[in-house]
């Protein structure tokens, strides 16, 4: 038996409801994971070191939520293409190795952090193309 929910003048499903914030919540999740990237990276040119420690730190635990929220709360609602699993997967070992690299930045030089951010924004960018993809492909 399906629960429906009034919103906005029609009916919808407890499902799409769950859906919709879960979506939401990812959503943030990616935009505070690109923010801390932005901001990092910032630090880590400007030669704040011990800024760039709080970013790192906060960009490693963004960068596992929205990893997490990914497969938890999104993908594993899909069925998904071979190909771009691959990359969600790939995307998903990259970003974890990350952060179990640079939990802190005193444990790696700032010019390492920085190759290494840059390396995984590239990954990151990949993996935004696939979910774009996926997402807009679930709403047609």
């Amino acid at each position: 038996m399906e629960t429906t929910v009034q919103t906005s003048g029609h009916a919808a499903t407890a499902a799409d409801d769950y859906y919709s914030h879960a979506d939401q919540s990812f959503g943030e999740c990616r935009q505070r994971l690109i923010s801390y990237l932005v901001k990092l990276n910032h630090a880590l040119s400007d030669d704040m070191p011990d800024l760039a420690d709080a970013l790192l730190s906060r960009f490693c635990d963004s960068l596992v939520d929205y990893l997490s929220a990914g497969h938890f709360r999104v993908f594993q609602r899909m069925s998904l293409p071979a190909d771009a699993y691959a990359v969600i997967d790939a995307t998903t070992q990259a970003g974890v190795a990350f952060n179990d690299r640079f939990d802190e930045l005193r444990q790696a030089g700032p010019t390492e952090v920085r190759t290494a951010l840059e390396q995984v924004a590239r990954v990151l960018s990949a993996r935004f193309e696939i979910e774009d993809e996926l997402l807009s492909a679930e709403v047609r």
